[in-house]
Parts: structure tokens; C-alpha cells; sequence
């Protein structure tokens, strides 16, 4: 058995409701920001407090900054994108659905609703040529740039350790090649898709329902 089919083998997307499922702030209009963060902050689900009256904008800031940056540096380095702004999931080697659930307990503890929790069968995706990956999440291992660049960061964030591969966007088909150099540190990373359709067509699971998309019935999970 493969990397793939054993330790790699789900994206795990954490979401608070399915009007927003594969949404993120930078795909709206400006003129939109303060109605969707004042309704995703009331809903006090993943991650709410950054749309916060008080930290919207400089998440904001640090979110166009990260996602320009993804852009810029991997279609300079590798080539065409279809989409400018991706969808972002996580990748954590040898997830579970009790262990995917534990992570999203875990957010509770900072007055958050626990989310809604969607895995995807990496198999179950028919191409994956729009497919990128940071080590840890974007905001992570983009960091440092970002502080560089004058951007405001979390004050918990001092100090953070970067590593070789941080400040670096990778194609998902090194994914396994990464892996195995960070093993040992039981890293994690974030996926991002930059195809819309491709999210369309894909078949998935949320915990707690049944499958659903033209696909899932035959689709593993």
C-alpha cells in the first residue's frame, strides 16, 4: 500500500454552514465584507472571531497577502492556475472521522460553535492539476512574510518556528515527497484547490449525513 492510499488519504474542510461551504471572503465583492462577516461572526463558528467587527480587517489584509503570494509564487514557478483564490482544506496524514471531529471540538474552547466537518476521499478526485499545498496552513508558512511586509499578526504568533519549506507553495503532486521529509515532525498541510468545477463534480462526506453529490454513492470514504 501506498503513501496514498494509507496515510494521506482525506482533505478535511471545516465550515459553519452550507451557504458557505466552499466560499471564502476574498471570492466577495467589497462592498459585501461587512454583511457576510457580521453574519458569519453572529453564527460563532470555524475560526468566527477573525471576522469580528475589531479583526476582519486585518484579516482581511493578511488574507489577500497570503493568497496574492500563493498565486504570484506558483504560477511564476510552475505555471496557469484556473481559479485566483482557492478553496482551502486541510491534510492531516493518518486523519480519522473521531480524529477530525476532536479537532473540531477543539475550537469550542475559544467560545466558538463546533463546525460542520466534510472529508474528501482523495481518490475520489478526478484531477488534480488546480491542487497546491503549503506545510501547515498558508497563514503559517507564510508568516514571516507577511511580518516583513508590515502585516499585522496574532501576538501569539511570535517566535514561531520557520522551516526550510515555509514561504513556499508546492503542486500537490510533490505531496508525498514533502511528506516523507517531515514525517518525523507529524506536520500537517493545507490544500488548496484553485478550480471551482472541480469542487462541483467531487464527491464527499459530512460527518453525520449521508453522502451527497451526483457521484457519492459509488465514491469511498
Amino acid at each position: 500500500m501506498n503513501i496514498m492510499d494509507n496515510e494521506l488519504r482525506y482533505l478535511t474542510h471545516f465550515f459553519t454552514d452550507k451557504e458557505h461551504l466552499f466560499k471564502t471572503i476574498t471570492m466577495a465583492n467589497s462592498c459585501l465584507i461587512d454583511e457576510i462577516s457580521d453574519k458569519i461572526s453572529s453564527q460563532k463558528g470555524w475560526y468566527s472571531v477573525r471576522y469580528s467587527q475589531s479583526d476582519r480587517y486585518d484579516y482581511l489584509k493578511r488574507r489577500l497577502f497570503v493568497e496574492g503570494k500563493l498565486y504570484d509564487e506558483y504560477t511564476r514557478e510552475y505555471g496557469h492556475l484556473k481559479e485566483k483564490v482557492p478553496v482551502y482544506f486541510y491534510l492531516y496524514p493518518n486523519i480519522t472521522k473521531q480524529r477530525a471531529i476532536e479537532l473540531g471540538q477543539i475550537r469550542t474552547k475559544h467560545g466558538e460553535i463546533a463546525p460542520q466537518i466534510l472529508m474528501v476521499n482523495i481518490q475520489n478526485i478526478d484531477d488534480m492539476k488546480n491542487m497546491t499545498f503549503t506545510l501547515n496552513d498558508s497563514f503559517t508558512a507564510y508568516w514571516m512574510k507577511a511580518i516583513e511586509s508590515g502585516i499585522k499578526c496574532r501576538e501569539e504568533e511570535n517566535g514561531r518556528v520557520v522551516l526550510q519549506d515555509h514561504n513556499k507553495i508546492f503542486p500537490f503532486s510533490r505531496i508525498e515527497q514533502i511528506h516523507q521529509k517531515y514525517k518525523a515532525q507529524e506536520m500537517y498541510y493545507e490544500v488548496q484547490i484553485w478550480d471551482y468545477e472541480l469542487l462541483e463534480r467531487a464527491s464527499y462526506v459530512i460527518l453525520g449525513e449521508k453522502h451527497i453529490r451526483a457521484r457519492a454513492n459509488t465514491g469511498s470514504t
